[in-house]
């Protein structure tokens, strides 16, 4: 079946200015109102009665839009949405979205819900501004966008990664390594550019060799960790490494171990977002605290008070903390 998206796509205008067509709730120009009514009539799209009904009235019902529910990241932030909305007497829908194309996207853009908390990489910032409106307010968790309709919160990766390697030099560490994530996620690129603002504050050499890429899971840290391995001479091993996310740092832990490796004693290393396993691993990791439930509640409460008409400030920082345990 056709979607809104598909409407809006062969009219040449966005997803809101379609749904303001349909539904009469923004003045339109007639010749924009012609080509989605022309797009409608060619896609024999056929908008939900229940989602027009929901767009003239609240349902009090917010989503919650992730990568995927495996992982503590999600989990704990859509813990903390949830326990946060539920105060204010609003339900929550969570779910995945794998591509533009996902289910949800119609969910959102037929305005079944009444807000969004976003912490998903496949949707553009394009599509995410298309979906947002007057009515229709937008949390985003993972990136900045600019927009009158969205709130973005942020943790200071900078600082955090910053701090990271500042307590390695303290401990006498001058050979550092970084362990990335995807090259498109907002969280790894600002966590490397603090890595990289460290280390040029304390103009330490970074070989090309040094620095490594995975997906931000457990065994993607262990295998790209292997590799290294089994490629570098063990005399051109770095004594520590920073790694953006504690998943990836867990799998490393063991792929450093399985080559004998000791930690911290020959292998310092930090994480980044301080999940729960952090403290049952040997040895403990140390890590980047990231708030992650209060991350979760704040998104709610900030796109709470938006729907009741509160000013809400569209860009929100939190601070992040060094937590060290046993592995540096």
């Amino acid at each position: 079946m056709p979607t809104i998206k598909d409407v809006a796509k062969l009219a040449g205008v966005s997803i809101s200015t379609v749904s303001y067509a349909l539904n009469g709730t923004r003045s339109i120009s007639e010749e924009t109102k012609k080509k989605v009514y022309a797009a409608v009539k060619e896609l024999d799209y056929k908008p939900s009665g229940i989602a027009r009904s929901l767009k003239m009235k609240r349902n009090h019902m917010i989503a919650v839009v992730v990568n995927e529910f495996i992982g503590p990241i999600y989990q704990e932030i859509i813990h903390g949405v949830s326990k946060a909305a539920k105060k204010y007497g609003y339900e929550v829908i969570a779910a995945e979205c794998f591509s533009e194309k996902s289910e949800i996207t119609k969910v959102l853009s037929e305005r079944f819900v009444d807000g969004a908390v976003i912490l998903a990489s496949y949707l553009s910032d394009n599509m995410i501004k298309d979906l947002a409106g007057d009515n229709f307010p937008i949390v985003v968790l993972d990136r900045e966008i600019k927009n009158k309709n969205i709130t973005s919160i942020l943790i200071n990766n900078e600082s955090g990664a910053y701090e990271a390697i500042n307590y390695f030099y303290e401990k006498g560490h001058r050979k550092i390594g970084f362990l990335g994530g995807p090259n498109n996620s907002y969280d790894n690129n600002t966590r490397y550019k603090g890595f990289i603002n460290a280390m040029d504050k304390f103009n330490l050499d970074f070989p090309k060799q040094w620095c490594l890429t995975s997906n931000f899971t457990e065994e993607g840290g262990y295998q790209v960790v292997r590799e290294f391995l089994e490629n570098i001479p063990s005399k051109q091993l770095p004594s520590a490494f920073f790694v953006s996310n504690d998943e990836m740092a867990i799998g490393a832990m063991r792929a450093f171990k399985e080559y004998g490796i000791s930690i911290p004693e020959q292998m310092a290393i930090i994480g980044f977002d301080d999940i729960e396993l952090c403290k049952y691993v040997t040895p403990n990791l140390s890590t980047v605290h990231r708030p992650c439930f209060g991350l979760g509640t704040m998104a709610a409460n900030s796109l709470i008070s938006k729907l009741e008409g509160e000013k809400v400030s569209n860009l929100i920082s939190l601070s992040s903390e060094l937590v060290i345990r046993e592995s540096c």
